[in-house]
C-alpha cells in the first residue's frame, strides 16, 4: 500500500519511511488522500522558506501632474465653455509632460480631455439653439 506526503503530496512506497520528492519522514500514519487534481506542491507556497524572513519595502507614491489635476477640476465645473476649453489644454499639456517625466495622473489627464469636449460640445449645442431662437423670435413681425 503507498501513502501521500503530508508536505508535498507525492506518492510514496509503503516500504518508504521518507519521501522521495522532499525527504520529509513517514508520519506513523498510514494511508492518506491524495491530493486533489492541481494542488499546490506545498502547502503554502507563498511563505518564505524556513529560516528566511518577509522584507518590506516601502515605495514612494508617483506624484501627480498638477496639470492633469487642474484639467479634471476645471472640466467638471465647465464655467460657461471657458472652463472646458481650459481643460483640454491643460490635460494635453499634462499628458506632454508625464510622458516626460514620468509623474502619475494620466488618468485625470485623459478624463479632463473627455470631460472637456464633452462640456465644450454642450456649450457649442445650448450657443447654437439660443442664436437660433434669437433670430426665428426676431424674424416674425405678425
Amino acid at each position: 500500500m503507498s501513502w501521500y506526503c503530508g508536505a508535498c503530496g507525492s506518492a510514496v512506497g509503503s516500504d518508504s519511511n521518507f519521501c522521495g520528492s522532499c525527504g520529509k519522514q513517514r508520519v506513523s500514519q498510514q494511508g492518506g488522500t491524495p491530493p486533489p487534481p492541481g494542488a499546490p506542491p506545498f502547502p503554502n507556497p507563498v511563505a518564505p522558506p524556513s529560516g528566511q524572513q518577509i522584507q518590506y519595502v516601502q515605495v514612494a507614491a508617483a506624484k501627480t501632474n498638477g496639470y492633469a489635476i487642474a484639467s479634471l477640476v476645471l472640466s467638471l465645473l465647465g464655467l460657461c465653455g471657458i472652463g472646458s476649453i481650459l481643460a483640454i489644454v491643460f490635460g494635453n499639456m499634462a499628458k506632454k509632460e508625464i510622458a516626460i517625466s514620468g509623474e502619475g495622473g494620466a488618468g485625470l489627464a485623459k478624463a479632463g480631455i473627455i470631460i472637456g469636449w464633452i462640456g465644450a460640445v454642450f456649450v457649442g449645442i445650448y450657443v447654437a439653439v439660443v442664436i437660433i431662437a434669437l433670430i426665428s423670435a426676431s424674424g416674425s413681425n405678425y
